[in-house]
């Protein structure tokens, strides 16, 4: 298929167009007023690229379909019939201009005073809000800051006839860009005085109050730059200076290094609704471009204008829709004329159309109908005429169907110019395969369609007949993009006290928080989810231009402050979500549009009025400024002691699911942990890579005390003896040293102690206490008698030195030894004396006690052997012939010697010590063993 440039010639015989009724390129260029520089875009093709080139002219930006520059009106109409330029872009536009208790409503206080889970007041600061509205009043007290001096950084003001323009927009015919100095030194000019539907929508968006405390908006602290927008440029591109203002905007917040988002409270109702126009590509490339930007939309306020939409898929069997003649002036400039619009995409708009007409009443009948046409076929040739005659010939209508391809569009305009009867009703008729929709709408300047249809036995043609609906009413280009958040309207309040003190009240049938009848509802043209959220705007108060509020007629729109103007509508509803967005921004100035949309619509509210959501009223449901800023925050906790004892450093970290790039303690350290000795309150402020910041609660490090310590007294006590030593103080634990146990007995030696004492804090300090040793005389005890057998009678302990003491232990009696009292085994035995200090001395030694006993066997023999211990000789005695044998401890035979009978063996040159005596008889194979002892 051929292209064709994309607005199209149209002539029209024996039809005059009022001023500004354009409805092609050539009309504008030949009705316009002398010489006219405006945006433009056309398709981005290699030649189109020459030729701005070629002729100097400035490529402001380039996307995957266009081609975005300036230059004249004129200049360009005429490349383009000469073929030098493909694919103008040029269209009509009818541009329309689209708080306290909202706050409430979507928890925006919370996050004002930092409740509800967040660290920190979020207010907007340090992020820009661009209004492109038709301007404000910036002498309103909401609109400057606390010292006087205003909130605006700049106001760029498109209506005048100025050329000081932004340096990059300078080809602009009209227009003045005025800066903060301007304003607040009183030289700017520029002002809000016609309307006041830009300072109520600042307002909602941005109003910091001051006025008189009253309808704060959600962002009281960002700044503010303005567009005012000129509502008359209907035919200059009016929808590219939108995207211009958008640019322009970005670009100062970049300068600054401030996250922008900007409102756009304003839309047109014409158009693909698809976002595939060059205002909207151009948005989206904006957005794209760089993190830290937002675009916020009005969805519409056409819910109430009747079903102006038709939606079909062509099938083989003809469908059609009636249309009925506008009885005001339409676009075209004359009443009891039918105008609509078509769009399709190129890929579906390969069907057949015609027209019709039917008489209407309780008789119905077909009246008759035009040539069917191929809705896309010779689109070289873009107009098709057509004359709808009667069955007599005679003529019912004139019909100009005006073709143009738009991207991947099918663009068509059809009006009914000369109508024999404004009542019959007009089909438009398809068949064949594909899908179009058409757009309507007497409120547009547009037509109606006939919702109310006859039965099928009245018309047995109606049951291929398509229903108008209200759906697809939201507002064109940006609103149907994907990137740019839309919006939809709440009833915000019921009522509120005007200026003369009287209550309005809002006409019942919706409730506060449902959804307002007049909100537009989506999808776009390609199913897209529109609008994406709800926020409340019907019935607002937003600051007003003192141009309405100082006019006693406005009385009765005016709050009873006197600083504020009800508003409604998704132009109220926008602001609302920009100013979360601002929020948002101050949170996280790294996030993206596609970060604030996702966060927004999957933290919305859901309740009886949404229903199940997404839908095409309230979106995903019912902005939540809270939970919106809590899906960007992650709580941040220190951790650490509760204080620092004296002279002691404590050691600072924290928990967080956040992945920081940067850390920052309120003490200036960047690390992830801090250690300090200084008591005080600390902070940790943590940001990743988007920007978003999270602060840690004040974290108060107390300065703790160390406990009192009482070690006790020193000590001056005899050897041996028990003590125990018990700390006293403020400390909950005592710790000594020297493996003492507090509280508990033990044998001292002479020596320091030393106790630490912990308190509850943890804190910790020492005390000392001085055990000394009282001397005493020397005491030795040396036993000779170490060994003796259990039958032996006693012995008189060998005396200690110096005499006079006393003994104790196991077998002692006096100072005698018993070892049949004190029993086999090893004994110690004491010998104490007490000298002049009343110490008791002591010595000891050990003393073995053996059992003694010869073995007896009354069917063996019985052996003995005396003395035990022995010297030099063993006296044996036994009841047999025996063979003995001595052993001494490592089992070396040291003595044998064979006995016939009792008698005495010598030993004279064994050593002392311990040693085995075995004894065997002669003529028997028994043995026994003795335990035998040579003492020296």
């Amino acid at each position: 298929m051929k292209y064709t440039a994309v607005f199209l010639i149209l002539f029209l015989t024996n039809y005059t167009f009022s001023q500004k009724d354009y409805f092609t390129f050539q009309q504008y260029i030949k009705m316009k007023e002398g010489p006219v520089r405006m945006p433009f875009s056309v398709k981005n093709s290699i030649k189109n690229k020459v030729f701005l080139e070629k002729n100097g002219i400035r490529l402001k930006h380039e996307t995957s379909n266009y081609l975005f520059c300036n230059g004249d009106a004129d200049f360009f109409y005429q490349s383009q019939l000469t073929g030098e330029l493909e694919q103008v872009y040029f269209q009509v536009s009818q541009p329309r201009a689209l708080t306290d208790s909202a706050l409430v409503h979507h928890k925006g206080d919370l996050v004002h005073s930092g409740f509800g889970g967040l660290d920190t007041s979020y207010t907007g600061k340090g992020v820009i809000i661009g209004i492109i509205d038709q301007g404000i009043d910036y002498n309103h007290p909401d609109f400057k800051k606390l010292d006087g001096s205003t909130r605006v950084l700049r106001y760029w003001d498109h209506t005048v006839n100025d050329e000081n323009h932004p340096n990059y927009f300078s080809f602009y015919d009209k227009g003045i860009l005025w800066d903060s100095a301007a304003i607040n030194n009183g030289t700017c000019t520029s002002l809000e005085v016609s309307t006041a539907h830009g300072s109520t929508v600042t307002g909602m968006a941005a109003s910091n109050g001051l006025a008189n405390g009253t309808n704060k908006g959600f962002a009281p602290q960002a700044d503010l730059i303005i567009v005012e927008s000129d509502f008359n440029q209907q035919t200059n591109n009016w929808k590219l200076s939108i995207a211009d203002a958008c640019d322009y905007i970005f670009k100062v917040a970049d300068s600054l290094g401030k996250p922008a988002v900007i409102n756009l409270s304003l839309g047109d109702y014409y158009g693909s609704h698809d976002a595939s126009d060059p205002a909207a590509e151009l948005i989206n490339f904006l957005l794209d471009e760089k993190e830290g930007r937002i675009v916020v939309s009005a969805a519409g306020n056409s819910g109430q204008s009747g079903p102006y939409h038709v939606g079909a898929d062509v099938t083989e069997d003809t469908s059609f829709v009636w249309m009925v003649s506008n009885p005001n002036n339409t676009l075209i400039g004359s009443p009891n004329t039918i105008l609509i619009e078509l769009w399709a995409d190129t890929s579906d708009a390969n069907f057949m159309f015609s027209y019709a007409a039917d008489t209407p009443g309780s008789n119905y009948s077909f009246r008759g109908r035009t040539t069917a046409h191929n809705l896309s076929s010779d689109i070289a040739n873009p107009i098709i005429i057509d004359t709808l005659f009667n069955n007599a010939g005679e003529s019912l209508a004139t019909i100009w169907t005006i073709r143009e391809i738009v991207g991947g569009n099918l663009h068509a305009q059809i009006a009914f110019i000369a109508i024999d009867s404004i009542d019959y009703l007009y089909r438009f008729e398809a068949f064949g395969n594909g899908h179009y929709d058409l757009w309507g709408g007497s409120f547009l300047g547009h037509s109606d369609f006939v919702s109310v249809i006859p039965s099928a036995s009245e018309l047995p043609a109606i049951a291929n007949y398509i229903t108008p609906d209200t759906l697809q009413t939201i507002v064109d280009s940006w609103n149907c993009s994907d990137k740019v958040i839309s919006v939809g309207n709440l009833r915000n309040r019921m009522s509120h006290i005007d200026l003369n003190g009287n209550t309005y009240q809002a006409s019942p049938g919706i409730a506060v928080g449902e959804l307002y009848s007049g909100s537009s509802k989506g999808p776009s043209r390609t199913g897209l989810q529109k609008p994406d959220i709800s926020a409340s705007g019907d019935i607002s108060l937003g600051s007003g231009p003192f141009s309405w509020l100082n006019n006693p007629l406005n009385a009765t729109l005016i709050d009873q402050g006197g600083f504020h103007i009800r508003n409604g509508g998704t132009s109220m509803a926008a602001p609302v979500v920009t100013g979360i967005a601002a929020l948002y921004l101050q949170k996280c100035p790294g996030a993206s549009y596609l970060d604030f949309k996702n966060d927004l619509t999957s933290s919305a509210d859901i309740d009886s009025y949404t229903g199940e959501v997404p839908n095409y009223g309230y979106g995903y449901g019912k902005v939540n400024a809270l939970q919106t800023i809590l899906a960007k925050h992650d709580p941040v906790i220190i951790e650490g002691p509760g204080g620092i004892c004296p002279g002691e450093f404590a050691s600072l970290s924290y928990s967080t699911n956040l992945l920081p790039i940067a850390t920052q303690w309120s003490n200036g350290s960047t690390n992830n942990a801090i250690t300090t000795a200084i008591p005080g309150d600390y902070q940790v402020v943590l940001e990743n890579e988007m920007g978003c910041k999270s602060r840690s609660q004040s974290y108060s490090l107390i300065s703790y005390s160390n406990p009192i310590i009482n070690a006790g007294n020193d000590y001056f006590i005899c050897p041996n003896s028990p003590l125990t030593l018990l700390a006293s103080g403020t400390a909950i634990n005592y710790l000594w040293d020297n493996d003492v146990t507090q509280g508990e007995v033990f044998i001292p030696s002479a020596g320091i102690y030393i106790v630490i004492g912990t308190n509850i804090s943890g804190c910790s300090s020492s005390d000392t206490t001085m055990i000394e040793l009282l001397s005493t005389l020397p005491v030795t005890y040396d036993e000779t008698n170490t060994l003796i057998g259990l039958n032996q009678t006693a012995f008189n302990l060998t005396e200690g030195n110096p005499i006079g003491g006393t003994y104790s232990g196991d077998g002692v009696i006096g100072t005698s030894f018993h070892p049949g009292l004190a029993g086999v085994g090893i004994h110690t035995v004491f010998y104490a004396t007490i000298d002049g200090n009343s110490c008791t001395v002591m010595d000891s030694s050990t003393i073995e006690v053996y059992d003694d006993l010869g073995f007896i066997s009354p069917k063996e023999f019985v052996i003995s052997a005396a003395p035990n211990p022995f010297n030099t000789q063993l006296s044996i005695q036994t009841t047999e012939p025996i063979e003995l044998t001595l052993y001494d401890l490592k089992g070396k035979v040291v003595l044998q010697q064979n006995l016939l009978h009792s008698g005495v063996v010598s030993t004279p040159n064994i050593e002392p010590g311990i040693y085995q005596l075995e004894a065997k008889t002669t003529h028997k194979s028994n043995s026994l063993i003795l335990r035998v002892v040579k003492y020296k």
